[in-house]
């Protein structure tokens, strides 16, 4: 084989030198496998810990199907967007992107030779972006779109750099530099659906939903993934139905039902009710028929909240009011509700309420409405608008119905009334003991609710019946010692009435019999009476606030017909028929002739009457009306009659109600309020005014007055204190005599005495009012005064007066702080 020995040794050191070579080559690439493997390791750890962040955000996230659906989760509801998540693993991988980016970075000239550092900045950047640390993530999407990255990565990050602006609120920017992108990529490619989607984002945050419907409908196309080709087609469908493309929205709904288990069963079912609501040629019964078998599914069973609302939809749109309140409250009493169906069913019940005039349940589901918004959003201010609207409203009605209660009871004889109460507590004991067999049925499994054990305080049957019996036979007594002997509970309670401000009321102990409900009814005529005139004036009030505020003449008809027909005052009877002519003019001539004959006929000497029978030549000023009432007390206001301007402000803001009145009385409480109890409790009263009254002239001065109080710090005293001193006098403000009789002396001395001095009448508060001395110089020249005889009779007569510089007593006018200047005093 080998021709001479020469060629033998040749080939013995050749594979001496290739066993030599490769031993080194081993151990060089054998380094490179070490390092290789730990820098894939730290990338995948990242992804894994992505993954896992993304994938319990998603099982987490509340869809909200009474909205636009998010294009992508982001956020739990209850967290706070301008926070970092709560959710575990984006903040790992952030970690583990970074450290695969220090370590293992191959950076040389500018140009980076390490291609897997690209998606580690791409991790980086979305792990931020998931985070909610945008800015950061913009950062990390920019440094990767400038290194010049692999087209595969550069195409993803600029997607999501895009993203990120959206959520920065650059959305023109996201476009501009997105459009083209969408635009230039083949249906085939991995991440069309993803730029469409995100394109579809930003124009449904610009409210453009025609040009939103376009691409979101493109990347629901050839989305891959069934979940969000799910998502997508959804949120094609609701932004078809916002178009009010009804039959394309429920075609885009009939493709998500098509998909079958392949999507996700909220939306599937959601997307079913849509499409069963959208078919026009489907007959109501064919409608309720549909849902009823979505709801007889077991495997829709977490989902009959839904179901149940939009049957309750259904039933309200054909008028079948009972059905639907039915399913509302079955919807509601669902163990699978969620928050957002809650809130929609209220506010639907709210506003049916409303239309048919129910106010007093219209202010329940307002208040049910109330703790689901933080206080500082928009729409929680809104819902306390709508309520506060009510408030008079619903303070009369339950006043009504209380009233009419009591008064039908005292028409009914004793007899009547015992059976009446034995009626009441066998149909109460009947309810609870209905409501105890529900939760016993609910805890049928739970050993120690079932019925039949014998021990008493295992068996709810019995412990309802003990109860029953404890409370006929010895009411309702508090859980104190010697409980049994009614005079040691009456010291008790004499000592907690004495410890509290309701010290006039009388804690009685009422057994649930009929012969003690009888006995706790209002006995002596002036109670009666007293009774009755409350719900008089409650029905004419309710009649003129439906008139006024909600213009809601049936009603409003109804309390001031219902108010005639009773034993009324003259004054609230005139008033009554006054109301019914005036809408009488606007409905039905006839009746209203009716009414304005008996106007001239039964009170002929009214201002009413006079004002029907001759308007032209009628002095307004004898008529209660929100105009005259308004003049009142504003002229009370500017004669520094505070007290008395406060109390005749409310009845004006109720006859104002829904007037053009209205706005002028609220921002002249306000001014009352601020001078009667200081600056702190102006603003308050300001920023109602400003918040309830945006629109008007009122509500843009109350805000203006508002701001230019913040800008001089609350109006406190600044700049140079020069010396002008004022000597007060305070008086209870009930002292009106003793208070004039005061001012006029101290007035006569001065103008004998002391001609630059002059004296004036100052309402401090609700309670005092200042005497106040003016044009003092020198805090010596009050007591050298003290050497006149008559002015030292009368600073005997006031001995809480005391001297104040100018700007400390204008302070103490501001802030009412009268009673902490004296307590200091008095601690030195």
């Amino acid at each position: 084989m080998f021709k001479n020995a020469s060629s033998i040794w040749f080939l013995v050191i050749f594979i001496g030198l290739q066993f030599s070579c490769s031993t080194t080559k081993n151990r060089f690439f054998n380094k490179e496998y070490h390092t290789l493997t730990t820098k894939y390791n730290v990338l995948f750890n990242g992804k894994e810990a992505y993954s896992i962040g993304e994938s319990i955000l998603n099982k987490a996230f509340d869809e909200n199907f009474y909205e636009f659906l998010p294009v992508e989760p982001i956020s739990l509801r209850g967290e706070n967007f301008d926070e970092t998540t709560i959710v575990p693993g984006f903040d790992r991988a952030e970690e583990k992107a970074v450290k695969a980016i220090q370590k293992h970075s191959i950076k040389i000239d500018d140009q980076q030779y390490n291609r897997q550092i690209d998606e580690a900045y791409l991790l980086l950047g979305k792990a931020r972006y998931f985070d909610r640390r945008f800015f950061p993530a913009l950062e990390a999407f920019n440094f990767l779109l400038e290194s010049g990255a692999n087209p595969r990565v550069y195409t993803e990050g600029k997607i999501w750099r895009e993203k990120t602006n959206i959520r920065l609120k650059s959305i023109e920017l996201a476009i501009e530099n997105l459009e083209p992108l969408a635009r230039s990529l083949s249906p085939e490619n991995r991440f069309y659906p993803l730029a469409n989607a995100t394109l579809a984002d930003a124009f449904i945050q610009l409210k453009e939903i025609d040009s939103a419907a376009v691409y979101i409908q493109r990347a629901a196309a050839q989305e891959p993934k069934r979940k969000n080709k799910a998502r997508y087609l959804f949120i094609t469908g609701q932004l078809l139905e916002a178009l009010e493309l009804r039959d394309s929205a429920r075609g885009i709904y009939k493709e998500i039902g098509a998909l079958k288990r392949k999507t996700p069963r909220n939306i599937l079912i959601q997307a079913k009710i849509k499409e069963t609501i959208l078919e026009a040629s489907l007959a109501f019964e064919d409608q309720i028929d549909q849902l009823e078998d979505l709801l007889k599914n077991y495997e829709n069973q977490a989902f009959e909240h839904h179901i149940e609302r939009a049957l309750a939809k259904v039933y309200l749109q054909k008028e079948q009011d009972s059905l639907a309140l039915a399913s509302f409250d079955r919807s509601l009493e669902s163990s699978f509700l969620d928050s957002y169906t809650e809130i929609q069913n209220y506010e639907d019940l709210a506003a049916y309420y409303f239309d048919i005039g129910s106010y007093l349940k219209t202010g329940i589901y307002l208040d049910k409405l109330l703790p689901f918004f933080d206080e500082s959003t928009t729409r929680f201010k809104r819902l306390k608008r709508e309520r506060e609207n009510l408030s008079d409203v619903i303070k009369y009605e339950e006043t009504v119905q209380q009233t009419d209660s009591i008064l039908a009871l005292l028409a009914l004889s004793k007899t009547e009334q015992l059976n009446y109460f034995e009626l009441f507590i066998e149909e109460k004991q009947n309810q609870a003991k209905k409501e105890l067999d529900a939760l016993t049925e609910k805890k049928r499994f739970q050993i120690l609710s079932r019925s039949e054990t014998s021990f008493y305080f295992y068996n709810p049957q019995l412990v309802l019946q003990g109860r029953q019996n404890y409370l006929a036979k010895w009411g309702n007594r508090p859980n104190v010692d010697n409980w049994r002997s009614a005079q040691a509970i009456e010291s008790i309670n004499q000592e907690v009435t004495a410890l509290t401000t309701e010290a006039n009321q009388t804690n009685t102990i009422l057994q649930e019999t009929p012969e003690s409900f009888v006995g706790a009814l209002p006995k002596t005529i002036g109670a009666r009476d007293s009774i009755m005139k409350l719900n008089h004036k409650a029905y004419l009030q309710l009649g003129m606030i439906y008139k006024e505020k909600f213009n809601n003449f049936s009603l409003a008809r109804e309390r001031l017909k219902h108010l005639i027909l009773q034993d009324a005052e003259p004054e609230l009877k005139v008033q009554a028929v006054y109301h019914l002519y005036r809408m009488a003019e606007l409905e039905n001539e006839s009746m209203a002739e009716q009414y304005k004959k008996e106007l001239l006929e039964d009170y002929p000497e009214t201002p009413f009457a006079r004002l029907v029978a001759d308007s032209e030549n009628f002095d307004n000023s004898q008529l209660i009306t929100p105009e005259v009432l308004y003049a009142k007390t504003l002229k009370l206001y500017q004669n520094q009659e505070f007290a008395e301007s406060l109390a005749s402000i409310e009845p004006l803001l109720v006859l104002a109600s829904g007037s053009r009145i209205e706005p002028k009385a609220a921002l002249l409480k306000a001014h009352i309020i601020g001078r009667l109890n200081g600056v702190a409790e102006w603003k308050i009263a300001l920023a109602e005014v400003a918040s309830n009254y945006s629109a008007v002239e009122e509500g843009i001065n109350a805000k203006s007055l508002l701001e230019e109080i913040e800008t001089y710090d609350n109006l406190e005293e600044t700049g140079l204190v020069y010396k002008n001193y004022k000597w007060i006098f305070p008086f209870a403000s009930k002292e009106k005599e003793r208070i004039t009789a005061f001012f006029e002396n101290m007035k006569q001395i001065l103008n004998t005495s002391k001609r630059n001095w002059t004296v004036s009448i100052d309402p401090f508060n609700e309670t005092h009012t200042f005497v106040v001395i003016h044009g003092i110089r020198d805090v010596e020249e009050t007591q050298n005064q003290k050497a006149n005889l008559g002015i030292l009779a009368l600073v005997e007569e006031n001995k809480e007066n005391f001297v104040a510089l100018a700007s400390r007593y204008r302070s103490i006018i501001k802030n009412k702080n009268w009673k902490n200047i004296q307590d200091e005093r008095n601690r030195y």
